[in-house]
């Protein structure tokens, strides 16, 4: 498997994570968070961090989850206040004039 392959499967699998975790109680969450950082720090050391690297990156994964949660609260509250039935507008970073595209 290439690494562009597996880290699309892992975005994908973070970002299905991150919706379920959205839809708990905020109360509910830290033991998932727990879990993933548990997995994470396992997955790491697999592939030859030290244990210490290892504990930075599953740190880093739990952080990341645990920020996409709050951009899915956010982008439901906005969705939420809509009066219209259009898409909101894409942020591109990186080209276009002005960086929105609505599709």
């Amino acid at each position: 498997m290439s690494v562009g392959t597996a880290l699309e499967q892992l975005l994908r699998l973070i970002h299905r994570r991150a919706m379920k975790l959205a839809a708990l109680p905020e109360d509910e969450r830290d033991l998932h968070y727990d879990l993933i950082r548990l997995s994470c720090c396992k997955a790491a050391e697999h592939i030859g961090q030290s244990p210490d690297e290892a504990a930075i990156t599953a740190n880093d994964m739990a952080g990341f989850v645990r920020a996409l949660v709050g951009i899915v609260e956010v982008g439901c509250r906005s969705d939420q206040g809509r009066s219209d039935d259009r898409p909101p507008p894409i942020r591109h970073f990186g080209g276009g004039e002005n960086g929105t595209t609505r599709i």
